[in-house]
């Protein structure tokens, strides 16, 4: 990657001194100088930026899950309107959400029975907000990715997990504007619109899981081949993409589970374990990413404890990352054009050849390109 380059003498696989303890590392004499250029080097680097509003993002979706959430607002304009989701006021009431054993019975997924409900779909509350937000955030956080990669062609092989990282955040977004939609009386419940909701987070699941493979393929293609990298857990690199792949599996399970068994809506949480874990792999993304820039020589498992990975002689040297694979070869949408224009005219060969080899030409009985002696 860009980030790790052969010649860096920051690097972590060129570090030329070693530390006993962490006090001596964080006594280094040499920190003066090395503090400016990680800073430099952070400043300049499209992945920290990335990285710092996918973190966000996911701090965001923490908050929305374990901050309390307050109907009073909602509650104050509809007196009289019960969480029917949980209990039903009528006797012998089967499940509204399939069946209505009354007749001239209005589709109340849109409309609330109650009077004085008024309609949720018009106005957004504070917590559709906030999901629209982050919605957009991720659509942020996927166009940073991909421009983060400057040093690839949009056609690389490496760049197809950004494109299904945008498929998926525009997914997200998408549901979280019917979230709105999905309210009645200011509680949630389980109607139309709650379905297509998790059919459609269902895909975003799948695609995010297909993006975590291809990202996985990514850093494989693109870490540096030196000491102390590749598929350790003491990398970084590794821990993140593993704990995001883990999520995708969480929201898959999730999402299924809702679409399957509908009356688990409201009780089941399982999501939030796999956004705690979303969190901690963004965290490990940034973290990495400090760690590209060269912060963390103070750290054991960056390599100086005992162990100076410059100094150390393999018998492979410090490659960066693999060639770049092309898809559909250098310039793709000219390869597409150059048939139409062919034909097969005779092309005429308007090279200008001096006059003695033209003599000779003639005097050969020889022919150039259109038949001329």
């Amino acid at each position: 990657m860009a980030d790790d380059e052969e010649n860096d003498p920051t690097a972590p696989f060129n570090e030329l001194e070693t530390f006993d303890s962490l006090w001596e590392a964080l006594t280094w004499k040499q920190i003066k100088k090395r503090v400016p250029i990680c800073a430099q080097k952070t400043r300049y680097n499209r992945y920290f930026l990335a990285n710092l509003v996918y973190l966000i993002y996911a701090i965001g979706i923490l908050l929305i899950d374990f901050y309390p959430r307050s109907y009073s607002d909602a509650e104050a304009g509809n007196e009289n309107c019960t969480d029917y989701a949980y209990e039903c006021p009528y006797e012998n009431y089967t499940d509204y959400a399939y069946e209505c054993p009354y007749e001239n019975c209005t589709d109340y997924a849109y409309e609330c029975p109650y009077e004085n409900c008024t309609e949720p779909a018009r106005e957004f509350s504070l917590e559709n907000r906030l999901y629209i937000s982050l919605g957009v955030i991720h659509l942020i956080s996927a166009t940073l990715y991909w421009w983060a990669w400057r040093d690839h062609r949009w056609n690389d092989v490496i760049m197809i997990p950004e494109y299904l990282n945008h498929i998926e955040a525009a997914l997200y977004l998408w549901s979280a504007i019917w979230y709105v939609r999905e309210e009645e009386c200011g509680l949630y419940v389980y109607g139309y619109y709650t379905t297509r909701i998790h059919i459609i987070e269902t895909v975003a699941a799948f695609v995010e899981l297909f993006a975590s493979f291809g990202w996985i393929m990514s850093w494989y293609r693109t870490y540096t081949r030196a000491i102390c990298r590749g598929f350790t857990f003491d990398d970084p690199d590794t821990i993140a993409y593993t704990l995001t792949t883990l999520s995708s599996f969480i929201y898959i399970t999730y999402n299924i589970q809702i679409l399957q068994y509908p009356h688990m809506y409201g009780s089941n949480y399982i999501y939030t374990n796999g956004d705690i874990i979303y969190f901690v792999g963004a965290f490990f993304y940034l973290w990495a990413n400090l760690r590209d820039d060269g912060w963390l020589w103070w750290l054991p498992v960056g390599g100086q404890y005992g162990l100076a990975a410059g100094r150390i002689q393999t018998g492979k040297p410090v490659k960066v990352g693999l060639p770049h694979l092309l898809i559909g070869g250098g310039d793709p949408c000219a390869s597409c054009c150059r048939p139409s224009f062919k034909n097969n005219l005779v092309i005429v060969n308007n090279d200008v050849v001096p006059l003695d080899e033209k003599q000779n030409a003639t005097n050969n009985n020889t022919k150039d390109a259109v038949n001329r002696a």
